[in-house]
């Protein structure tokens, strides 16, 4: 049977340590440097064609003007806020 002195466990643990934070600092490293040389200018989505932005702008505006005529949404003229009825307090 081996024998170990504290000191001995702790040597062991510090190096275990080290080893594991250089690997980690490691990945780190290189995640930075792929993101450098990518420079950020990659977007995840394509901006959208104006085809595309027309059609969705009709759609959101005809939907917020049927739910103004649900009445599920309403529109203080005087201090210009849309309040929707579902999520207002009642007063």
């Amino acid at each position: 049977m081996r024998k170990m002195t504290l000191n001995d466990i702790k040597d062991i643990k510090r190096i275990g340590e080290t080893s594991v934070n250089h690997s980690i600092d490691h990945s780190v490293n290189l995640f930075r440097v792929r993101t450098l040389e990518s420079k950020g200018t990659e977007r995840s989505t394509p901006p959208r064609d104006p085809d595309e932005v027309k059609a969705l702008n009709y759609l959101a505006r005809n939907k917020l003007l049927s739910a103004m005529s649900n009445g599920t949404v309403q529109y203080d003229k005087e201090r210009r806020v849309l309040s929707i009825a579902k999520y207002s307090r009642s007063e």
